[in-house]
């Protein structure tokens, strides 16, 4: 059972904010607060979760630029302003998939993160991909950040793109808002109805200004 849990753990510390769910599954607000007294959860060795984040990090960063080739491959066109970098990200990322991470891995992430926006990182609660680029971010990073904060996304943001996919799945959430606020309260039904209308608009600028990633390079 000690193991199950620290598996389960570290699955959930993978997730965005998966820190702030340990906090609340397992009651230990230290969880999110200090990160050296937390490092029993989720670990895979005895240095705990902290010491494989950014290992984790960077293939789940190396999974969304995979995803975004073989879209992309496949015909998909991509809008936004950082459209161009997402591009450029997709193309140059390394495949992670399959590979021993021996201990010396560590360095390779390290000068992958840092490569400042050229990493890829998926939001599907927004619908989007952020190429991050600490500068332009409007969720307010670290200084040294070498992610974005996903739960923190704002519209507008220099880091966006988004793909044909992406899209689709904007209109989909638009619809079922408008099921929602069909039987909501007026108020509140105005007010999902508003939500809706603006995430119908995200797909039409998209389709309006999408590119092929050949012109895009």
């Amino acid at each position: 059972m000690a193991r199950f849990r620290r598996t389960l753990a570290w699955h959930i510390a993978r997730r965005p904010g998966g820190l702030i769910a340990l906090a609340i599954q397992y009651g230990h607000m230290r969880t999110v607060l200090d990160a050296r007294t937390s490092t029993g959860y989720g670990a895979r060795g005895r240095r705990g979760i902290h010491g494989v984040l950014d290992v984790e990090t960077a293939l789940a960063a190396a999974d969304t630029a995979a995803r975004l080739r073989d879209r992309m491959a496949a015909g998909e066109k991509i809008s936004g302003p950082a459209a161009r970098r997402a591009v450029t990200g997709a193309t140059q990322a390394p495949h992670f998939e399959g590979r021993i991470v021996p201990s010396t891995f560590a360095r390779k992430v390290a000068a992958y993160l840092a490569r400042n926006g050229n990493v890829l990182f998926d939001n599907p609660d927004a619908l989007l991909i952020c190429a991050f680029k600490r500068e332009t971010a409007l969720c307010e990073p670290a200084p040294n950040a070498t992610s974005p904060n996903v739960l923190d996304c704002r519209a507008g943001c220099g880091n966006m793109a988004r793909t044909d996919t992406r899209a689709s799945q904007l209109r989909d959430r638009a619809d079922e808002i408008d099921q929602l606020a069909a039987h909501a309260p007026m108020h509140i039904g105005n007010r999902l109805r508003a939500n809706a209308a603006r995430l119908r608009q995200a797909a039409v600028t998209h389709a309006a200004t999408a590119e092929t990633a050949e012109v895009l390079r």
